[in-house]
């Protein structure tokens, strides 16, 4: 699917592996006036369209799909009231050419609009095409044609609509009766008004698919457990649509982004200080904000500074945390951090509470600094190629983990300031997380350490003299619950996740040249010890290759998976699963499913037989991070292969659907 200028659907069955173009490279300039000569319907359509577009949840933007476009006048008024992008399908010949050539006329078709052939009881098109859909053919004509099911295939779940009626005064009048019975006859849930001048309209709303998870911050969740919850996935899947954005707009993969996201029906893509909003289900860009400084990498030592909550997006940028809406794009306001003159690092929603982290003046990495090779300097390395930038700013032993100096919390709808954190210690910014009614981390009370004045340290500083320390503020008021010294016996990195209330610490260690994993458990409720695993490489060689050390877990159900082997969250039992996966990406999960790279292809791995996986596509390289996300009942990649040189052939932002 083209995002840009609308010119590749990929949802169409059978010709989306091409990426066949249906709209023309350059459309014509719209014209004012109307290419058809007003008649008695003229009036109705001009209605109908301020009706539909009227109602309230109706998308002004994205893709809209007219069942039945006859002659393309309700296309053309709802083009000319919109920013929708249009395909329609014809049965009648005859009435497609002329539809196209009149829209043709008012220089919309092949940029705004394009029609097609297709029955009306088998539609040619992929599942979940559109956020609206309309019909031409049953407001002019009168009478219910084609498939009620089929007509409601297209409509994309979580928030998509379909309307279909007529206004008051046409000259073929519908019959409640004869459109009730039909969309009776196709299953399809709907409720009906009736009124003068709007006229008969069935509206049918698609709520989210039964099952289907979300994906809102860095790992997933607010625990960082990195797992969506969506129960949909399985061993079959099929492409739902891909195309952009694509490679261009998105930052190097060697260096690690943050991870997409995902909630209500929209694709959240973080690209080179930019992020694109686009609909999960067909494709359609949605808006595109330019975010200068906030291209935050090596996301595997650092907090996420994305959250995506129902109404807006919160982006952490620089002193700012900005509040993005979530149907515009448009900033609605800007946070800054309390103590002014560091920077925002963490960012999270939960409920009406936003929470934050203060760092030092860019302690995270960015991507804008590595031209002018800062990141470099500023870890005493020379500069370097592309990819060993990658390597160096991220991975190998000892490297830095970002620090925050304290945590707050405001209320998001106002802004006001709920609490501040701050003592004679430093936060860990990767072991940040929600859960249980707090706020926990780890945070190091080692003098070296509080008085960095940069925010980057390594972890053998941090735990230096068992000065590390695992600590739950209450959410609400930012009160100390309990603080305890608690072992973390990680050299190269170290994270933090919240499940069923339990801890889980997890990081690793170089052991005599072999990589270990080491994964410690606490009450929530305390912080006491729990359980402690340790683990050995399963895969000796593949963990001589580089990103091995910053592993992070995925937390399913009562589950902690790691590829070297799963445990038990209540007592860390042994599971048995162990997987291959490459070792610079890392992986998410849906309940039954892990998704990562190995062999340098995008690969879905089952939990529930033995770790036995199937490639998604061996042509696509994912990102050296998280990258696949599986979320509202869709598996999405974005091309964040950019920067890749190895020969892998296709670049582009693609959605797999579940069979």
């Amino acid at each position: 699917m083209c995002f840009d200028t609308f010119r590749r659907p990929g949802w169409v069955a059978g010709l989306s592996t091409l990426g066949t173009a249906l709209f023309s490279l350059a459309g014509s300039a719209a014209r004012a006036e109307s290419p058809y000569a007003r008649d008695a319907l003229t009036s109705a359509y001009e209605q109908a369209s301020r009706t539909i577009l009227s109602q309230p949840g109706v998308a002004k933007k994205g893709y809209c799909f007219v069942f039945g476009a006859g002659r393309g006048r309700l296309a053309y008024e709802l083009a000319r009231q919109s920013d929708l992008r249009i395909i329609g399908a014809v049965e009648d010949v005859a009435a497609l050419a002329a539809a196209r050539k009149a829209l043709d006329e008012a220089g919309l078709y092949g940029d705004r609009i394009a029609l097609q052939p297709s029955s009306l009881s088998k539609l040619r098109y992929r599942d979940y095409a559109a956020a609206l859909v309309v019909s031409d053919s049953i407001l002019a004509e009168g009478a219910c044609r084609g498939s009620a099911a089929e007509m409601f295939r297209m409509v994309r779940p979580d928030g998509g609509i379909a309307l279909i009626g007529q206004p008051a005064g046409c000259p073929k009048r519908l019959r409640r009766d004869e459109l009730e019975g039909w969309l009776k006859a196709g299953g399809v849930a709907y409720t009906i008004t009736e009124s003068d001048p709007d006229g008969l309209w069935a509206r049918i709303d698609r709520g989210p698919l039964p099952g289907s998870g979300e994906w809102t911050h860095m790992w997933a969740d607010l625990g960082n457990t990195a797992c969506s919850g969506d129960e949909r996935t399985t061993d079959s899947f099929k492409v739902l649509w891909f195309g952009e954005p694509g490679p261009s707009i998105m930052i190097d993969r060697h260096w690690e982004p943050v991870s997409p996201l995902y909630k209500d029906g929209r694709f959240i893509v973080p690209g080179f200080d930019r992020i694109v909003c686009c609909d999960a289900y067909n494709g359609a860009r949605l808006w595109d904000l330019s975010v200068p400084g906030a291209a935050r990498i090596a996301m595997m030592r650092d907090a996420g500074w994305l959250a995506l909550d129902d109404e807006y997006l919160y982006v952490a940028t620089k002193g700012d945390c900005l509040k993005v809406g979530v149907k515009t794009g448009e900033v609605a306001e800007s946070y800054r951090t309390p103590s002014g003159g560091l920077d925002w690092g963490y960012v999270a929603i939960d409920g009406d509470l936003l929470f934050g982290s203060e760092q030092r003046p860019q302690a995270s990495y960015l991507a804008s600094n590595i031209g002018s090779g800062a990141e470099l300097k500023a870890l005493g390395l020379s500069k370097l190629g592309a990819y060993a930038e990658g390597n160096q700013l991220g991975r190998g032993d000892d490297r830095f983990l970002i620090t925050s100096k304290a945590l707050f919390c405001r209320d998001r709808n106002t802004g006001k300031e709920l609490w501040r954190y701050a003592d004679e210690s430093v936060i860990a910014n990767p072991t940040i997380c929600v859960g249980g009614g707090g706020v926990c981390f780890f945070e190091s009370r080692e003098p070296s350490v509080v008085a960095d004045e940069d925010g980057r340290v390594k972890m053998p500083q941090f735990a230096k003299g068992a000065s590390e320390h695992l600590v739950k503020l209450d959410k609400t008021t930012g009160k100390v619950l309990w603080r305890r010294q608690a072992e973390a016996p990680c050299r190269h990195v170290l994270h933090l996740s919240h499940a069923r209330g339990v801890l889980v610490a997890s990081g690793c260690t170089t052991i005599k040249g072999n990589y270990w994993y080491h994964l410690r458990a606490f009450r929530d409720e305390d912080g006491s010890p729990m359980w402690q695993r340790d683990v050995d490489s399963t895969f000796a060689d593949k963990d001589k290759d580089h990103g091995k050390q910053d592993k992070h877990p995925v937390i399913v159900g009562d589950r902690v998976v790691l590829k070297q082997g799963s445990f038990r969250l209540e007592d860390g039992a042994p599971l048995g699963l162990a997987f291959q996966t490459s070792n610079c990406a890392d992986c998410a999960a849906s309940m039954k499913h892990i998704f990562t790279r190995n062999s340098g292809v995008a690969r879905m791995i089952s939990l529930n037989k033995g770790g036995a996986g199937v490639a998604l596509c061996s042509a696509i390289r994912p990102g050296c991070y998280i990258s696949i996300i599986p979320a509202g009942g869709v598996i999405m990649l974005p091309a964040f292969s950019a920067g890749c040189t190895c020969a892998y052939t296709i670049q582009t932002t693609i959605a797999w659907l579940p069979q």
